[in-house]
């Protein structure tokens, strides 16, 4: 823990002596402050929510988070300053979860600010504090995510802006899903097809994450692919209905920021929201100590 939490500090500072972590909280702080000015003071709307579901506020993490992420691995992999940390005695989970809860930290000082929001608000009004707080803890998660799938890119190349490129696209992509969804089959057979596909590649992926550090990678990616296909083909056979509309599913559920509505829908800390964004989180940072190990030791 005291060598995670040296890394983290030393993160947080790095922010903070170069003016990326002043950039981040300012321009955030100017658009949500702007919104919500538009929405809320202006308009005499009560609702935070409304601010931050604005499409405004959701886009302008496809600029910050690139910025925030792309040196976190980037530029000590072109640098080769990260050797420096390899052969340090503090384990790649400890480097990995270091710097993404010192990106997090500068991400709270804008959640905090927007926290004062409702407060300024109740001079003039009733305002939903539980629907509201909920919507704000719901943007911060939504945040992690992207922090978390920015660092796992920063990972796997050495290039910065590579690296920036990739995570705006990976964002805009997620923010476009829910929009997308009527260009993708519905019918059963063609779903299942594409679904057969997505576990081929789910396959390769883990192959070409995993070959150099994990034993018998060949063979689990294999075993993925085999049983994906296979587990498609019998569920199609025993009730083909199932597979109607089950991209446009799972595309919504690859949308973050449609994940986010679930916040507004209940104006409650939804339970299933949470588990969403935790376990994505999870996820990348997973992947992302993977990639990082994987370059330890070749």
């Amino acid at each position: 823990k005291k060598k995670m939490l040296a890394i983290y500090k030393k993160e947080v500072k790095s922010y903070f002596t170069t003016m990326t972590g002043y950039v981040f909280i300012a321009f955030l702080a100017l658009v949500v402050g702007y919104v919500f000015y538009m929405i809320n003071v202006k308009s005499s709307y009560a609702w935070i929510g409304k601010t931050l579901e604005y499409s405004y506020v959701s886009i302008v993490f496809m600029i910050l988070v690139p910025v925030m992420t792309m040196k976190v691995f980037a530029d000590e992999r072109h640098t080769k300053t990260d050797q420096m940390l390899f052969t340090a005695p503090v384990t790649v989970g400890q480097i990995v979860w270091g710097k993404y809860l010192a990106i997090l930290t500068v991400f709270l000082v804008n959640v905090l600010i927007i926290c004062m929001y409702p407060l300024f608000m109740a001079d003039y009004g009733e305002i939903p504090f539980l629907a509201s707080y909920s919507a704000i803890g719901g943007f911060f998660l939504m945040g992690a995510v992207y922090f978390a799938v920015g660092l796992f890119i920063s990972s796997i190349t050495e290039n910065q802006i590579i690296s920036a490129v990739v995570t705006f696209a990976v964002i805009l992509l997620s923010f476009m899903m829910q929009y997308m969804t009527g260009i993708v089959p519905s019918k059963p057979m063609p779903t299942a097809v594409v679904t057969a596909v997505f576990f081929v590649i789910l396959a390769v992926l883990y192959y070409i994450l995993f070959r150099n550090n994990v034993h018998n990678a060949l063979l689990i990616s294999g075993i993925i692919g085999v049983i994906g296909i296979i587990g498609v083909i019998i569920a199609y056979l025993i009730n083909s209905s199932m597979f109607e509309g089950f991209l446009e599913q799972v595309m919504l559920h690859l949308s973050v920021s449609y994940m986010y509505s679930y916040f507004f829908e209940t104006e409650v800390l939804d339970l299933n929201g949470i588990v969403y964004f935790v376990s994505l989180i999870g996820l990348f940072v997973f992947l992302t100590v993977q990639s990082v190990q994987k370059r330890r030791w070749s």
